[in-house]
Parts: structure tokens; sequence; C-alpha cells
């Protein structure tokens, strides 16, 4: 990524009539595309730039309003980046991002090294350490899960793979419009760890034992790790005030140049502060 000397000869390729004052690293993000850098500039005429580098993600500079924060402008440029690449790249970006994305890179890196172990060549009693490995999987899994739960519920105890997975689907997709998908991912993961429990005391294991074993597992992670990253999305927590749905578009006021969102089930107008959205994530 970028340092700010980078970042100053871009801001004069972009600009014109233009001196810098100060410039800075401001910060670093995480986010769900990419490792960003967010540099802050500010012109000898008092003005007010951020500029946006990451390593997979496009740069881009924003003029900031005078009461305009650093997130605010970062998050617009993250919805910027996402609508960009979807319609220039391919209308999947944002999916094919997220289904190749984990939110556990201890657990990817683990699940990488038994994926190169799985060949052939392997004989029972190594085909049998390879599935121990994966029962350590789930148990990492698990401390996550049961972290995860006790910091909604303090009260909840169990530290088991089975009650730590319902409490955890329970807290991210609650009501009875999430039921279908918490009783899905649910069940597979509790088949997966069963039968990979009968694998570490079964006297003859087959290579294809442990290849359905990892299979599900790897799926299990994927569908925990996609619904942490949809739940975290912060445009996600945004629903009409006054029917709750959930379904709008937004758009930039001529006047104010703020950002308001209008509700495609009943039309009403509304705004959200970004700072409101950013507090919940």
């Amino acid at each position: 990524m970028w340092n700010v000397k980078e970042a100053e000869e871009y801001f004069y390729a972009e600009t014109s009539n233009a001196e810098i004052s100060e410039i800075a690293l401001a910060e670093t993000k995480d986010s769900y595309f990419d490792h960003i850098n967010c540099f802050r500039i500010v012109t000898t005429a008092g003005h007010v730039f951020y500029i946006f580098n990451g390593d997979a993600t496009l740069t881009n500079i924003y003029p900031a309003r005078p009461d305009e924060s650093l997130d605010e402008c970062y998050y617009k440029h993250v919805g910027f980046i996402a609508e960009y690449a979807s319609k220039a790249i391919e209308q999947n970006f944002v999916l094919n991002f997220i289904k190749d994305t984990s939110v556990f890179p201890i657990l990817d890196r683990r699940m990488h090294e038994i994926s190169a172990d799985i060949t052939l060549e392997k004989n029972a009693s190594q085909l049998s350490g390879l599935a121990n490995q994966i029962r350590e999987c789930y148990i990492i899994l698990t401390d996550y899960l049961m972290n995860k739960a006790r910091s909604h519920n303090p009260e909840f105890k169990n530290d088991n793979f089975k009650d730590n997975l319902a409490e955890f689907l329970a807290y991210i997709l609650p009501g009875k419009q999430s039921e279908t998908r918490r009783n899905v991912i649910n069940t597979i993961a509790q088949k997966g760890w069963k039968m990979n429990a009968e694998l570490v005391h079964k006297d003859s294991v087959t290579v294809f034992d442990i290849l359905i074993s990892f299979n599900i597992l790897q799926l299990v992670v994927s569908s925990v790790s996609n619904v942490i990253v949809g739940n975290n999305m912060p445009f996600n927590k945004i629903k009409c005030p006054r029917c709750k749905n959930e379904d709008h578009i937004m758009q930039q006021d001529s006047e104010s140049l703020d950002y308001k969102y209008i509700c495609k089930n009943c039309g009403y107008v509304f705004d959200v502060p970004l700072d409101s959205i950013i507090k919940e994530i």
C-alpha cells in the first residue's frame, strides 16, 4: 500500500491549483474488501481531502465537507467501490468476495494445511490423524462461538459445540423469519460434528471419509462466516422508520448535499446519521 509520499504525488496528479499544507496517514482500516490506508490532506486554502488506497481496490480522492468525518468519507468510498466494481467488473463482485472470504484467519490456515495433507497415499492411521485435525477446527470454531454467545448473554455457560452454535445462531439470526436458515446451518453442522467424531474412533478410515468430513467442515465455517459478514454490513442496519422495510434507495439532496433514503415499500423519505450506523457495528 502507499506511503505518504505516494499519496502526495497522487493528490497533485488529481488536482490543480492546490497546495498541500498538511498530509498524514490518518488510519488504516480493515474493510470487507481490503486493508485500506486513509490519508488526510489539508491544503493551504484550508480545504480537507481524504485519499483511500488499498492493495486490491481502486484508489480514490474525496473532498470533505467542513463537518464530514473520516468515517463518513470512508464508508462513502467503500460504497462507491462496491457499486463501481459490481457494474464495471461483474454483477456478482460483492457476492464472490463474500464467498471467498472468512472472518477466521487462524482457522483458514489450519484448513488449508489439512487440505494439502489429504492425499491417496495416506494410510488409515494417518487419515485418522486428519480426522483429529478436523475435530480441532470444530473446537476452534466452538471457542469463537462461545465467546460471541457470552458477549451477548453473560449467563450462557455451555461450552460444547452443539449448544454454542445454537446460542450463537439464535443471537445473530433472531426471529421467525430466520428460522429456516438457523435450522439448516445447525443441522448440517451437528451432522458434520457427529460424523467426524465417529471417524476419530473408526479403525478403517478412508480418504473419501475424510474428504466428506472436511467438505462439511468447510461448508459450516463458510456459512457461519457469511452470516457474520452479512450481519456486520453497515447499510444492512438501515430500516424504514415507518414500515420497517429494508428495501430502499439512497439519493443525495441537491441543496444540503446530505444523503436521504427513500423506502421502496411506502415511499417514506428519511435520513440516518452515519455515526449511528457505525456505533451499531
